[in-house]
């Protein structure tokens, strides 16, 4: 058989759980997942319309932070979607491993394509937006299954490197949010997406229509969400765009006080340490990535009174 065909009668048995009467009628593998393995499947059957789904199939990285990491995204992504905020709706969960070799969950497909190329007001205004939303909800119904963003944070600290990555500023990240971390004042918790980024974010005809891929969704402080993109457009939009997002997410919520700030750019700045081998940049992208990188990290030790480091 060739792969088509496995691929098909590998996921048949998850579209007769959605549908007895359900066949696979295509199937194509999506790349792109850092951690979960991303199947489309177009469902069949002879009396109904086609059904397009995403199976999620979750990696290590996800079962060693949530043993019943299927079950959680899709209780999230149903009070989500009461709540009005734009994301896939869930199909079917199941982290048995009696059909596939790893648990996985069953979503609808989105029809769209990623962010436009350019930063503009229209995108501007739309990603704030879904992020203002997410974080007014309040973490209180989430907190005894959703896991608390801290717990990541301890991990990181936790760990003590061989060889720490000093091209990522890591013993200088580590030396500040050692002294922090342990004396820090948090906000109310919020659900968190915890890798909000143009990139998760699905688009048709100028609106942004689902926020995907919440594996790595927590509940905290809504700085460490509002870090994590600050990055992430930088290296996407260039630093107007970086700035020009913060000030508007700031302006939604004039009352919290974001004087903290830079050190959640340095808790931000954790995520890619010691993992950009799973990048896939070429040299010329990593240099480039480098560079703007270390702005970001350099100008949140300067301004947590550190000094930027010697280059």
């Amino acid at each position: 058989m060739d792969s088509q065909h496995q691929l098909a009668a590998q996921f048949a048995p998850v579209a007769r759980q959605l549908d007895p009467r359900a066949r696979v009628g295509g199937v194509r593998r999506l790349t792109g997942g850092m951690s979960a393995q991303i199947t489309v499947l177009d469902l069949v059957r002879p009396d109904a319309p086609q059904q397009t789904v995403v199976v999620r199939q979750y990696g290590p990285k996800n079962v060693t932070a949530d043993s019943r990491p299927a079950a959680t995204e899709t209780r999230l992504l149903a009070l989500l979607r009461t709540a009005g905020i734009p994301v896939p709706e869930p199909r079917l969960a199941d982290d048995t491993r009696r059909l596939l070799d790893r648990p996985y969950a069953v979503i609808s497909y989105v029809a769209g394509q990623g962010p436009a190329a350019t930063w503009s007001d229209a995108l501007a205004e739309q990603l704030v937006n879904v992020l203002v939303r997410l974080h007014r909800l309040d973490a209180t119904p989430v907190r005894d299954w959703l896991r608390p963003y801290a717990a990541r944070v301890d991990r990181w600290l936790a760990r003590t490197p061989g060889r720490p990555d000093e091209s990522m500023r890591e013993s200088r990240i580590r030396a500040e949010l050692n002294r922090w971390w342990p004396q820090r004042t948090e906000l109310p918790g919020r659900i968190l997406h915890g890798d909000y980024w143009p990139g998760n974010t699905m688009w048709s005809e100028g609106r942004l229509v689902a926020v995907i891929d919440w594996e790595d969704a927590a509940w905290g402080d809504q700085r460490s969400d509002l870090a994590n993109i600050r990055l992430e457009l930088l290296w996407a939009y260039g630093y107007e765009a970086s700035r020009d997002f913060t000030d508007r997410y700031r302006a939604a919520f004039p009352t919290v006080d974001f004087g903290d700030q830079p050190y959640w750019d340095l808790v931000a700045a954790t995520r890619p340490v010691g993992r950009l081998d799973e990048w896939g940049l070429d040299p010329a992208g990593m240099e480039t990535f480098l560079r703007q990188y270390q702005e970001f990290v350099d100008a949140a030790l300067i301004q947590v009174g550190s000094g930027a480091p010697d280059t």
